[in-house]
C-alpha cells in the first residue's frame, strides 16, 4: 500500500479493516474446535508442555530475526534508494533465516542437553531440533510472509495463509490429540504441520513475493540494518515474556498449572479475532496516512476506549456460556481470566497512541519502554505466585501494561498527536482495570458484576457523550445509504 495524500472515507477505512478481519474469524472457529477436543483429551500437563514448546519457539523466531521484520514494515514503503519492496523483503528474511541455522547448528552441537532438559525435563535432542524446525516456520510464515501481504494490503493472499497456518497446525495438534496424546505425538504432529505448509507455501507463492533478482549487494541497506537491530530487543522482549511467563510458572509450581493458566489463551484468541483485522491494517495505514488523516486517526483512538471496554464487559458477561467450550479440568482459569485479559486489551489501545515513537523513528525509546514493563511483569509474576497463586501472574501483567501504556503514550504524543481529551483516555483506561478487577472480587457473585458492568457503561457514555453521537450519525448515515443504493 503505497502513501496516498487524498483523503479515505470512513467507509473505505473500515471495509480494508474488516477484510484483514476475515481469516480471524475462520480462525476463531478453527480454534473453538481445537479447544474443546484438546482440554478434554490432553491433560493439564501435556497442554502446558506444549505452551511451552511454542512460547519458546516463538521467542527463537524473534530473536532470529534480528528485528529485521520490523525494519521491513517500516521500510516497506520507503525502500532505500536502488531498493525495491521485494528486495527489502528478501533480504531482511534471508539474515534472519540464516541466524537462526547458525543458532541451531550451534545449539544442537553443544547445548540440546541443557535446553531439553530445562524446557521438557528430558535429554532429548530431537525435542531440541523440533523446536528449530518449528521456529523456522514461524520466521518465514508469520514474521515475514503474512506481514508482506499486509503492508501489500493484499488482504486476500493475507487471509489464505493465516487461516492455513491456523487450520494445519490446529489439525494436526488434534490429529496427535485423537492418536496419541503423549508429548513426543503432540510435540511432534504440532511441528509437522507448520513445517509442511512453510515448504509448500514457499514454491507456491514464490512469483508473488520473490523478486526478480536477489539483491546480493548490501548498498544502502545498511539503514535497514541499523533500524533493525535498534528494535530487536523490543521484538525479542515482547516474545521473551510470552515464554518466560509459562517457563516462571512451571519452576513456581508445575506444568499442570501452567496448563490451567494456558487455557486462558482460548479467550485471548477469541479476542484476537475482534482486533487482529484493526491491529493488522493499522500498522500499515499509520505508515502510509499519518500526514493526510490525522483527524480520523484521533477518533479512532476514542472507538477504541470504547470498543476494550465493550468487548470485555460482553466476555464477562458471557463467561459462563464461553466456559463450556474448556474442560473441567481447566475451569478454575475463570477466577483471573479477565485479569489476563487486560493486557491484549490495552496493547491494542496503545495502538492509537504510542506510533509517534516509530514515526519519528525513535525506535530506542520504545525498546526501553517495553523493556522496562517486561521486566517489571517477570519480577512481579515471580513475586506474586507465592503469594497468590496463579492469579498473581494476571494482576502481575495488568500492572505492567498500565504503566507501559503510560510510558508509551506520554512519549509518543511528543512526537504525534493522536489524542483528543487525554483527561478522557485516562477515565477509560480505569474504567477498563475496574472491569478486570470486577471479575476477580464478584467471582462467585455474578449479579453484583452486572451491576459493576451497568456502572461503568454509564460513566463510559457521560465522557463520551460526542463520540456516541458520532457513531450514532454514521450508522444513520450508512442505513440511509443503503437504503437509497437498493
Amino acid at each position: 500500500m503505497g502513501t496516498q495524500s487524498n483523503s479515505i472515507s470512513t467507509s473505505g477505512f473500515l471495509k480494508s479493516i474488516l477484510k484483514f478481519s476475515v481469516s480471524s474469524w475462520i480462525n476463531f472457529f478453527i480454534g473453538i474446535a481445537s479447544v474443546v477436543i484438546t482440554t478434554r483429551l490432553f491433560t493439564p500437563e501435556i497442554y502446558g508442555t506444549l505452551n511451552i514448546f511454542n512460547t519458546a519457539s516463538t521467542f527463537l523466531a524473534s530473536f532470529a530475526c534480528l528485528g529485521l521484520d520490523g525494519a521491513m514494515l517500516r521500510f516497506f514503503n520507503e525502500p532505500p534508494v536502488g531498493w525495491d519492496k521485494k528486495q527489502v523483503f528478501t533480504k531482511c528474511l534471508f539474515y534472519s533465516v540464516l541466524f537462526l541455522l547458525i543458532l541451531t547448528c550451534f545449539s544442537s552441537a553443544f547445548y540440546y542437553r541443557k535446553i531439553s532438559l530445562t524446557l521438557f525435563n528430558r535429554v532429548s535432542l530431537f525435542f531440541t531440533v523440533l523446536l528449530s524446525m518449528n521456529a523456522l516456520s514461524m520466521v518465514v510464515l508469520n514474521n515475514y510472509y503474512s506481514q508482506y501481504y499486509r503492508l501489500d494490503n493484499d488482504s486476500l493472499h493475507y487471509t489464505i495463509q493465516t487461516v492455513l497456518v491456523q487450520f494445519f497446525s490446529k489439525l494436526f495438534v488434534v490429529a496427535a490429540a485423537l492418536l496419541s496424546p503423549t508429548t513426543d505425538t503432540v510435540l511432534l504432529f504440532n511441528t509437522s504441520g507448520l513445517f509442511v505448509l512453510m515448504v509448500v507455501y514457499s514454491f507456491v507463492q514464490k512469483k508473488s513475493i520473490w523478486p526478480g533478482h536477489f539483491h546480493w549487494s548490501n548498498q544502502g541497506f545498511g539503514e535497514v540494518f541499523r533500524y533493525g537491530l535498534w528494535g530487536w530487543p523490543l521484538s525479542m522482549a515482547f516474545s521473551a515474556s510470552s515464554f518466560l511467563i509459562p517457563f516462571i510458572i512451571k519452576i513456581r509450581t508445575d506444568s499442570y498449572s501452567l496448563g490451567i493458566f494456558a487455557s486462558t489463551g482460548f479467550f485471548v484468541t477469541a479476542f484476537n479475532v475482534v482486533q487482529s483485522g484493526f491491529r493488522t491494517y493499522w500498522a500499515a495505514f499509520m505508515y502510509a496516512h499519518y500526514k493526510t488523516e490525522q483527524k480520523r486517526i484521533i477518533q479512532v483512538h476514542d472507538y477504541i476506549i470504547i470498543f476494550v471496554i465493550a468487548l470485555l464487559s460482553g466476555f464477562l458477561i458471557f463467561q459462563h456460556v464461553a466456559y463450556l467450550f474448556i474442560g473441567k479440568a481447566f475451569q478454575s482459569s475463570r477466577l483471573f481470566f479477565s485479569l489476563v485479559l487486560l493486557d491484549p486489551l490495552i496493547i491494542l489501545l496503545e495502538q492509537t497512541t504510542n506510533y509517534g515513537m516509530a514515526l519519528a523513528k525513535r525506535n530506542r525509546e520504545m525498546t526501553a519502554i517495553y523493556l522496562l514493563a517486561i521486566a517489571l511483569y517477570l519480577i512481579l509474576a515471580y513475586t506474586l505466585i507465592p503469594l497468590c497463586g496463579l492469579p498473581g501472574v494476571a494482576m502481575a501483567a495488568a500492572i505492567a501494561s498500565v504503566i507501559r501504556f503510560t510510558l508509551a503514550t506520554w512519549r509518543g504524543q511528543h512526537y504525534y498527536k493522536s489524542i483528543k481529551n487525554i483527561k478522557k483516555t485516562a477515565i477509560g483506561v480505569v474504567l477498563l482495570l475496574v472491569l478486570g478487577i470486577s471479575n476477580y472480587i464478584f467471582n462467585d457473585h455474578y449479579y453484583y458484576e452486572l451491576l459493576v458492568i451497568f456502572c461503568i457503561w454509564i460513566i463510559m457514555f457521560l465522557c463520551f457523550k460526542e463520540t456516541f453521537r458520532d457513531m450514532i450519525r454514521f450508522v444513520k448515515t450508512t442505513t440511509s445509504r443503503l437504503k437509497a443504493e437498493k
